[in-house]
């Protein structure tokens, strides 16, 4: 087989620049694909993920953190596999229907951590507290739970910021919310600012987990030492006892409610010896949902489905405990 002479190949490939630099080729080829990757990703992220417009908090250092008032979220196109909810917060920074004005006559403000906030899944209509404000006629209902929210957040906003926008407060809280002290805007991945690009929002949730792998679980500590548990849960029933007392004093209804875990509706597990313990040596008033989910629903395998995680819910779960508490509440009401 006949082939070109080394002196014809050689003149051949001098004009080829991409044999001649291979480094330099590749070199370019990735600068160009890398950006263009970064910004087909991007596109996806906020056309599917729902990422890149979260909610916007405020920080305070007598509350920690809570929403910044007047802002709806919401994923282009109503498309979000991650967030795909609809979450409007009002002028007061709740989630409801509408403004609120400054009257609190015929208001219910529902307080608690992210089980009651619901998350960017639960649409404001789903939400448990809108789920109770269906069965109360007349009433105005909002909801002030924020993520990772503990008792000491809630007593600082109501009693110590002196937020009082309704005639009745419903607290609902899960029994680790006595554990967890005032919690911190640091600790929480969340926004003060618009992220501009939707990979700021996913990047921020990496390394959120990354820094949280850093240290030991809270919940291992207080199980390693046995002197905080009492002292952390004591602080926390006695400032929940302050805030009850300070509504009273105000006139305001104020309704407790203990929400149980999903080891505790589908596994049997018993509540907190601790929590219970503490709600009576303050003569805390508070209902446990427990007894009442149990029997609304026999099925184990619905019941495991109310739940998103162990303390977090779906939709079902949701209506749930929206019709326990809204029943609840509208009995203790009529008798007032």
């Amino acid at each position: 087989m006949a082939t070109n002479p080394p002196e014809l190949q050689q003149k051949g490939n001098s004009g080829n620049w991409f044999a001649l630099h291979p480094v330099s080729t590749i070199s370019v080829l990735l600068a160009i694909a890398l950006p263009l990757c970064l910004v087909i990703f991007e596109l996806f992220l906020r056309t599917f993920s729902g990422l890149g417009n979260p909610p916007l908090y405020e920080i305070n250092p007598l509350y920690g953190y809570r929403l910044k008032p007047s802002q709806v979220i919401e994923p282009r196109g109503g498309i979000g596999f991650l967030y795909g909810a609809r979450v409007t917060i009002n002028n007061l920074g709740l989630r409801a229907a509408g403004e609120w004005d400054s009257n609190p006559a015929g208001k219910i403000l529902f307080m608690g951590d992210s089980v009651t906030y619901g998350g960017q899944y639960i649409a404001d209509t789903q939400l448990f507290s809108s789920v109770a404000g269906s069965r109360l006629q007349g009433w105005q209902v909002g909801n002030g739970a924020n993520n990772g929210w503990g008792i000491e957040n809630i007593v600082g906003l109501i009693k110590d910021y002196d937020f009082s926008p309704a005639e009745v407060v419903v607290t609902c809280v899960i029994e680790n919310d006595f554990y967890r002290g005032l919690t911190r805007a640091s600790s929480m991945p969340l926004w003060t600012k618009r992220p501009v690009f939707a990979l700021q929002d996913l990047i921020m949730h990496f390394i959120w987990r990354v820094n949280k792998s850093r240290y030991n679980n809270w919940a291992d500590q207080l199980t390693n030492n046995k002197d905080h548990p009492d002292k952390i849960v004591d602080l926390a029933a006695r400032h929940l006892k302050e805030l009850d007392d300070y509504l009273k004093r105000k006139q305001i209804e104020h309704f407790i409610f203990i929400l149980p875990t999903r080891s505790q509706i589908v596994d049997g597990e018993p509540p907190n010896n601790l929590v219970k313990e503490m709600l009576q040596k303050y003569e805390i008033n508070a209902e446990y949902l427990l007894p009442k989910l149990l029997p609304l629903e026999l099925d184990l395998t619905k019941r495991r489905k109310w739940f998103h995680d162990e303390s977090h819910l779906e939709v079902s779960g949701h209506q749930a405990y929206g019709i326990l508490i809204g029943d609840a509440l509208a009995n203790a009401l009529s008798d007032n």
